[in-house]
């Protein structure tokens, strides 16, 4: 089903828009044979995910996220969480909201205390609430991430306030908003 959603967001893309942002099968296989840290972490080549997200080419990136996640390398939980959660900010970025909110919902972490308390779950609960517009649990997501400590609750708390500034907006034009 993912895969056919990311195809048909390919099909939709402006012409213009593709221009750099070419993944072909040979990139896919090359991708495979990276670390989780080369791939997605420092995105050594210019066919990895986080290559093609930076050059705004989010269709692209949500394949080569998917192929990773099903050809790439064995990884820890965490990991697949990570690359999963980026798989989902590449959809809600090429417009598939609802899509990239069911994928997002996958990286609900088990509740453990770290050193700074970090808030993972709150967060994805956040993110998950502005891309269904669930208005009250993004407010209810942003108050209580908004009162942790830490700094990086903080920074998730301020991703947060710039989604619910501009609620009404498509994920890819929040995400940059300003806070009000």
């Amino acid at each position: 089903m993912l895969a056919a959603l990311v195809t048909a967001l390919a099909l939709q893309a402006a012409p213009d828009a593709a221009v750099g942002c070419a993944l072909t099968p040979e990139h896919l296989v090359a991708n495979r044979t990276l670390s989780f840290e080369s791939f997605d972490q420092r995105g050594v080549t210019p066919w990895t995910a986080r290559k093609l997200g930076e050059r705004e080419c989010y269709v692209e990136a949500a394949r080569a996220s998917e192929d990773y996640l099903l050809n790439g390398p064995e990884l820890t939980e965490r990991q697949r969480q990570v690359v999963s959660w980026h798989l989902g900010q590449y959809l809600a970025s090429a417009g598939a909201e609802l899509e990239a909110a069911r994928v997002m919902a996958t990286t609900m972490r088990n509740e453990e205390m770290t050193p700074d308390n970090f808030d993972w779950n709150t967060y994805a609960r956040g993110t998950h609430a502005f891309l269904t517009k669930d208005r009250a649990a993004m407010d209810a997501a942003v108050t209580a991430l908004s009162a942790q400590e830490g700094m990086r609750n903080q920074i998730n708390a301020r991703a947060l306030r710039r989604l619910q500034s501009c609620f009404d907006r498509p994920y890819r034009e929040a995400y940059g908003c300003e806070v009000q």
